[in-house]
């Protein structure tokens, strides 16, 4: 890392970051030529692994099966902090990166598991048999799960202090506005 003193190194605040994450970009490889899809995601600290979903046939499933190596990112964005001079503007921001390799979830078990994982994560409010018709068999088929056990991490924070002359918010958030 250029400047160490962003380094996020407290396991616990990783781990954190990646549980409340919104969303991810993974990083798959085929041949020379790198691909980003951004996704949904749970991380699972019990595994220390993150687990998505994706078509049963697409680009995620073809670059797992010729390369399983893979970087997934989650970030989050903060105040924009602006400069007298223009390339010292900055933004706060946590991101962590993860390194790992990619294997589909096979067993169904298993991959009901880390779908309900992520049902539980973006809708807690909701119950299975009570607010939604539980998993069903025929539905896993229908979907590839994947597990991407984490190797190793990088992450990193830029923050300042709450008083930070002129910091602002960004004018159009990271989230569709209705």
């Amino acid at each position: 890392m250029r400047l160490p003193k962003h380094a996020i190194a407290d396991e616990a605040e990783i781990r954190a970051l990646l549980a409340r994450g919104a969303f991810a970009t993974l990083a798959t490889l085929h041949g020379d030529q790198p691909f980003l899809t951004p996704l949904l995601y749970v991380y699972i600290a019990a595994d220390h692994a993150v687990y998505f979903h994706t078509a049963q046939v697409g680009r995620t499933r073809a670059n797992a099966a010729f390369h399983p190596k893979a970087a997934l990112n989650v970030s989050e964005f903060g105040r924009i902090l602006p400069h007298r001079e223009a390339l010292e503007f900055n933004v706060e921001y946590n991101s962590v990166t993860v390194f790992g390799e990619l294997e589909m979830v096979e067993d169904a078990a298993g991959a009901e598991r880390a779908l309900q994982a992520l049902l539980d994560k973006y809708a807690p409010h909701l119950r299975p048999g009570r607010d939604y018709r539980p998993i069903q068999p025929e539905e896993l088929r229908r979907t590839a799960v994947y597990k991407l056990a984490i190797q190793d991490w990088s992450a990193k924070r830029q923050r300042e202090a709450d008083d930070y002359p002129g910091a602002f918010e960004y004018a159009h958030p990271p989230v569709i506005a209705r």
